[in-house]
């Protein structure tokens, strides 16, 4: 899996987001062209080699040519949404820009429709925003992880006055993503590039991943203590285990009877029980019985052990903790010929296995009277088929 790492030990901004990505690789000639089909005229891109600190790092800047109005979330959502570029890069684009009216309208006690853009409306700003995704996009990106950001101190200079660093409408992006202090007089996180960061990324404390390209972009200002740039590490992530802890349940049953069982076993799956099994045993006075098994999360134990008593003639249940490791999963929802359908995904990438859920194989099956195995096939390949136009 294709992963971009952003390194902020300096920052982040939108321009530095830009730089960083076409110095790691992104074609410059199919950048502009990419974004020329956003409606969006008066601008000029000047992409430049500098150096911070004799570290190489590329420069955006964008000179706006002609004055620009102020925006709404409105105009910026019409902007967008009336550009043919890629549906991927309009969706997240707008995420961000959303974020960010939210953000300023929490600031100035306001709603996010009427929020006045200006530092984030221009026309800067919409490339910073829509030149990051469009360029993650074209460089094949599938996760991006970050940082932690740091917080510097001063004021910064705005349409509204001066405001203390980080800036409010910074700050209130920033609420849930790592942080941490630095005794640096300057902006170092912008409004724009926390929006992108924080709207797109995730944070993974302990992330593998082995670096196969490297890109450095520059910010406007100078700080002795550290080369003004971001950092940004593009590589494949390695595929990982994940590790939790569960909680066996087990008791052993010879007086109860079959029909029970099935019931039991049902009313324990669905009130949260990871798994249930029997085990054929034979127990003292060589009696034939049942061990029960169930699989649950600690939260659960309470509940289950409650039904168990309710439903069996048992006096004890055995219980322990014990740990596993298992391959990441997640179910999704997909679009298939015959509607909507849900698939399990087990591990990534070329160790992925595609399991339609049963339930709903077995829904549609019914209800278009076809073979059971037909349909199971055919969702599977409707995922895959998605997956490969992606």
């Amino acid at each position: 899996m294709k992963i971009i790492y952003f390194d902020c030990f300096a920052g982040i901004s939108g321009d530095m987001i830009l730089g960083a990505l076409l110095d790691s690789g992104l074609d410059q000639a199919s950048w502009k062209k990419e974004l020329a089909k956003l409606p969006l005229v008066g601008y000029e891109i000047e992409v430049r080699q500098t150096e911070k600190q004799h570290i190489s790092a590329t420069k955006v800047s964008i000179n706006v040519k002609e004055s620009q109005s102020q925006r709404r979330l409105a105009d910026i959502f019409s902007l967008i949404e009336s550009s043919p570029l890629d549906p991927d890069v309009k969706q997240d684009s707008l995420r961000i820009f959303t974020r960010l009216a939210l953000a300023e309208a929490k600031v100035h006690g306001t709603t996010k429709e009427k929020v006045h853009f200006h530092e984030v409306g221009a026309v800067d700003a919409l490339v910073d925003v829509v030149g990051s995704v469009l360029g993650l996009k074209l460089l094949g990106v599938e996760e991006i992880y970050a940082s932690p950001l740091p917080l510097s101190r001063g004021m910064v200079e705005t349409s509204h006055g001066n405001f203390p660093i980080p800036a409010p409408a910074t700050l209130e992006l920033l609420f849930g993503w790592p942080c941490k202090t630095v005794e640096i007089e300057g902006e170092l996180v912008t409004p724009t590039g926390a929006a992108i960061l924080t709207t797109l990324a995730k944070y993974q404390e302990k992330l593998e991943f082995a670096p196969q390209k490297v890109g450095y972009g520059a910010g406007d200002s100078d700080f002795k203590e550290f080369p003004n740039i971001l950092r940004v590490i593009i590589g494949e992530k390695i595929p990982r285990y994940e590790q939790d802890e569960i909680v066996v349940l087990e008791t052993n049953l010879d007086n109860t009877e079959p029909q029970v069982l099935g019931y039991l076993m049902e009313k324990l799956l669905n009130s949260g029980a990871k798994d249930v099994f029997f085990t054929p045993v034979t127990m003292k006075k060589n009696r034939p019985g049942i061990l029960l098994t169930v699989l649950a999360d600690t939260a659960q134990v309470s509940k289950l052990s409650e039904i168990i008593f309710q439903e069996t003639y048992t006096s004890g249940i055995r219980m322990r903790k014990e740990s596993r490791v298992k391959l990441p999963r997640q179910i999704i929802e997909i679009q298939t010929g015959y509607g909507k359908a849900r698939v399990k995904l087990i591990g990534q990438d070329s160790n992925l296995e595609v399991l339609p859920e049963f339930e709903d194989c077995k829904m549609i099956a019914q209800k278009n009277n076809l073979p059971f195995r037909l349909v199971y096939e055919q969702i599977r390949q409707a995922y895959l088929s998605q997956k490969e136009k992606k």
